[in-house]
């Protein structure tokens, strides 16, 4: 009697102990199936929407900041921190500025006509070609500083063309830039585009061709140093790589009021692509944070249940049992 009083108390135990585990191992078997599926379709709703959000929000924001456009403001701010240097086609994107009620009006010039990287290197004296700054003579490099530019928009090349040749006025534009570098050297470099001449009106080595060529030189050199390049010829040429007509001013090689309007346009989708470009540059870093500390935060949550059913003690008999029902191996 004592015997059969003793066994029915351990059949108790054992339906008791069965009852409980069976109600735990189903919750952790849940949860492992979502931690080996690599697909977000397991995942959780709540988490699965969080995951995806990431990248849809910043896909949505880029799709959407490009169809907008600068303020007035912006460009006003993004161009009064920067200077035009340059040669009689900048004097002339100069006197074109003055006279303009939008951005372009706040940008500052160092210009003069014949300026030249060649001209620059020379001393300042009363002979030599340098750009005025509050009515007196400086080398660019120690001009800069005096304006205060953030961002410096060099054009020149052209007078250095017929002196220096293609390869040597290119050498002779990194020797000034690295000496602006020297003396300023938190500032941007972005080079522009030599303009071209109307057709067949180039003299010698100044030929649409060679400017041409001069410019892709310009490029990669402006490439490989991670300098900013805008193509301010193309916009004012005829499509077959001469100065349009109606952008000349004086039927050889300078520029129409059309032409610096045309500038204008073109300066106000540089500032954005630049704008926009080093704004994009911070936020996939953000978003690579994000993802992590979310795929972290799923992958530990498992884990600790897991651990917790493999530290319980489970006869034989109730295994076999757990494992009929759920029809899914219990992890040993």
């Amino acid at each position: 009697m004592k015997k059969t009083k003793m066994l029915c108390t351990l059949l108790a135990a054992m339906l008791l102990l069965s009852e409980h585990s069976l109600k735990y191992v189903c919750a952790a078997q849940e949860s492992e199936s979502s931690e080996i599926s690599e697909s977000t379709d397991s995942l959780p709703e709540e988490s699965q929407t969080t995951l995806n959000s990431l990248p849809q929000s910043t896909e949505e924001e880029t799709q959407s900041n490009d169809t907008n456009t600068m303020t007035e403001e912006e460009l006003a701010a993004y161009y009064g921190s920067s200077v035009f240097v340059g040669d009689s086609i900048m004097v002339g994107f100069r006197n074109y500025c003055a006279k303009q009620k939008t951005f372009v009006h706040n940008i500052q010039f160092l210009a003069a006509g014949n300026y030249s990287a060649f001209n620059a290197m020379k001393p300042v004296t009363n002979n030599n070609v340098h750009p005025m700054y509050r009515g007196k003579k400086y080398q660019v490099w120690d001009a800069i500083p005096l304006i205060g530019s953030q961002r410096v928009f060099l054009l020149l090349g052209m007078n250095d063309l017929g002196i220096l040749g293609l390869e040597g006025a290119r050498d002779q534009y990194k020797l000034l830039i690295d000496k602006i570098l020297e003396t300023s050297p938190n500032v941007e470099i972005h080079l522009i585009s030599v303009t071209y001449t109307l057709p067949d009106l180039g003299k010698k080595i100044l030929n649409n061709e060679n400017i041409a060529q001069y410019n892709t030189l310009l490029q990669k050199m402006a490439e490989e140093n991670d300098w900013g390049y805008i193509d301010l010829a193309t916009p004012i040429s005829d499509g077959n790589g001469n100065l349009a007509a109606e952008c000349c001013s004086d039927g050889y090689v300078h520029l129409s009021k059309t032409a610096y309007t045309l500038w204008e346009t073109t300066l106000s989708d540089y500032a954005y692509a630049q704008t926009t470009s080093n704004q994009e540059e911070t936020e996939p870093e953000t978003s690579a944070e994000n993802t992590t500390e979310t795929d972290l935060t799923l992958e530990s949550e498992p884990e600790t249940e897991i651990k917790s059913t493999d530290t319980m003690s489970i006869s034989g008999n109730t295994k076999s049992k757990i494992e009929s029902i759920l029809e899914t191996p219990v992890k040993k």
